[in-house]
């Protein structure tokens, strides 16, 4: 009875982590513009990645709903390292106007999934006066539109600096803006300044514009922010930044004399035209730093700290330690320059590492760049490194700034092999192989004795030595030429130059296929495959791929010598790879590869079989 009663407990407790599990997986969201015109529809549209049911709008009192809902449904397959994960997405679209200026919120919708209540986030939208509807300007910017003269008031950008005056080093942020009156369809060209004397950073880029509305010179324009830079001076004086230039391709409306109820629902009203806008150059001025810059300063710029950590703090001769610098903060920390360190004479010394991990941001770089220092003691003792002095320049406080470490005291024991420290001075109380220096070894005794000399020029004439030096080239190059004579005989032979390399072309064309495999490309794999089998069974049987067919490649594999199940899966193989091919069906991924596999191993076992 007790064993049923923890059974039933133990599976409650699953479906409940379960279903947990599952509740805490469900995405619900909702998505609408943050700014609209009076008068302007927009989409409100809610996600879900379950299938539910009893969706619940929330009141739009405010709000007048042209249309909606539209549900669509859409699906994905993932592969990723062999596993295969699919999702679903579940879309409400409503079609919405809002003819009364303000802000709005939008409370969260409901949904049921699974006997259980969901809700979406809410959302705040404001609704901006439309000073160009139904006025002048509206139809000016349609005339526009629709003529293709589209003038300087229409479109244009701005790049507008954080600031004018900026101390070296310190981060100044350009922002870059669309204006707009008529409708945009992409960007096909940008030509940024060479921005130089300065390092530059990139904040953000058009890949995701977020777009609202603002009155210029008493007119209603969309804008958008393009993109931000983060710029570094790196020299003083008066810097001239050249205009930013950007193409942009324009949707224009084409009058047609016949018109389609089509033509609206496939864009054949609109054409595509281009327009070449250039912003103003600006003028920046770089202020050099104040009178006081401490001598270790090493180009940091900022709101800085510092720390100094030691791995360990006593070691044997011979035993590595590593020092870590941490710099933290905001800055201009790609820039700095490495902390020096004065360790003292008895150390050996490695070239310190830089790791970086920080964010650029509209203040600087933000996070932290650690410097990892290796030495390593040769002798025993007891030493202190001086502390690190790490200088900065707070161009916010308008002064530098220094940290000091504490100082590093390092106890060295004696290792195996090493030195004795003895009142102030080493002795080495045995030496090792390596410490050894041989001096004057490359200076030869003097021989004594009575010499016996030979003219220059006698000894090798003659000799076996110099009957050889003749022999052995004359051996050497009539052997080149036999082997030459050889390739050439078998070059010409092209029968037998394809036979030798039809496994090697085969492997190749089912890298090729492998590639169409990754790419998803499923009509395309299995003609790769075909042909990769059909020209290595020509080269290997000397026939034209033009008079190969299944019967017939059966029949001369068999005569070769080829095994009856080798055979059996080279047939079976071309069968599946026909059938796909003309089928409207895509096979799955899964089954691709194991065919992929099966024609590699089946081209290998007729390479090992066919007889020549």
């Amino acid at each position: 009875m007790m064993y049923k009663i923890k059974y039933i407990l133990f599976a409650c407790l699953l479906f409940a982590f379960i279903s947990n599990i599952k509740a805490q997986d469900i995405q619900f969201t909702a998505k609408a513009k943050s700014a609209v015109l009076t008068g302007e529809k927009f989409q409100l549209v809610y996600s879900v990645n379950e299938e539910g049911e009893d969706f619940r709008l929330p009141p739009l009192a405010d709000f007048s709903v042209l249309m909606g809902p539209s549900v669509m449904t859409s699906s994905s397959t993932q592969i990723i390292n062999g596993k295969v994960t699919r999702s679903r997405q579940y879309t409400y679209t409503y079609i919405l106007k809002c003819d009364k200026e303000g802000k709005y919120n939008i409370a969260p919708a409901q949904i049921t999934i699974d006997g259980k209540k969901y809700s979406s986030n809410s959302l705040n939208v404001e609704i901006i006066k439309n000073a160009g509807a139904g006025s002048s300007q509206a139809q000016q910017n349609q005339s526009s539109s629709e003529s293709g003269s589209f003038s300087n008031d229409d479109l244009f950008i701005k790049v507008t600096p954080n600031k004018r005056s900026i101390y070296q080093g310190e981060p100044l942020v350009l922002t870059t803006k669309i204006y707009t009156l008529i409708d945009l369809d992409n960007v096909s060209d940008i030509k940024h300044p060479d921005f130089r004397n300065f390092i530059v950073q990139d904040l953000s880029d058009a890949s995701n514009i977020n777009w609202s509305y603002e009155v210029v010179n008493n007119k209603q324009y969309r804008v958008g922010t393009f993109e931000q830079k983060v710029l570094y001076a790196q020299k003083t004086g008066t810097e001239n930044i050249a205009a930013t230039e950007i193409e942009f391709l324009i949707k224009q409306r084409v009058r047609r004399r016949s018109q389609s109820i089509f033509d609206d629902f496939f864009d054949n009203n609109y054409r595509i035209v281009k327009k070449r806008v250039k912003s103003k150059p600006i003028k920046i001025t770089v202020k050099p730093y104040p009178s006081g810059k401490p001598s270790g300063f090493s180009g940091a710029v900022g709101q800085l700290n510092m720390k100094v950590n030691t791995s360990t703090n006593k070691v044997k001769v011979n035993d590595g330690i590593t020092i870590k610098v941490t710099v933290s903060g905001t800055g201009n920390h790609k820039l700095m320059s490495t902390p020096k360190f004065d360790f003292p004479t008895d150390f050996d010394l490695f070239e310190p590492t830089a790791k970086n991990n920080f964010k650029n941001t509209v203040s600087g770089m933000q996070g932290t760049k650690t410097y990892e220092y290796l030495i390593i003691p040769r002798f025993p003792g007891k030493y202190t490194i001086d502390p690190l002095v790490f200088s900065y320049f707070d161009y916010k406080a308008k002064r530098f700034k220094s940290i000091k470490s504490r100082p590093i005291n390092i106890e060295v024991e004696k290792g195996e092999g090493g030195e004795e420290y003895t009142g102030g001075t080493y002795s080495p109380s045995s030496v090792n192989r390596e410490q050894v220096k041989f001096v004057g070894k490359d200076i030869r005794f003097i021989k004594t004795g009575k010499a016996h000399l030979k003219p220059i020029g006698t000894f090798f004439f003659g000799s076996i030595g110099f009957y050889f030096g003749y022999i052995i080239p004359l051996l050497v190059l009539l052997l080149v030429f036999i082997l030459y004579r050889k390739r050439m005989h078998e070059n010409a032979n092209m029968h037998l130059v394809k036979n030798k390399k039809a496994s090697k072309m085969a492997q190749k064309r089912l890298k090729k296929s492998s590639t169409l495999l990754k790419e998803r490309d499923h009509e395309a794999f299995y003609d790769e495959v075909l042909k990769a089998l059909y020209t290595y069974l020509s080269d290997k049987l000397y026939l034209p791929v033009s008079e190969l067919n299944k019967e017939k490649v059966s029949n001369l594999i068999e005569e070769r010598g080829v095994e009856s199940s080798v055979k059996d899966e080279l047939i079976s193989i071309l069968d599946t790879c026909e059938f796909a091919r003309y089928s409207q069906e895509s096979g799955a991924t899964e089954e691709m590869d194991k065919l992929y596999k099966r024609a590699l191993d089946n081209i290998g076992k007729l390479d090992s079989q066919i007889k020549k």
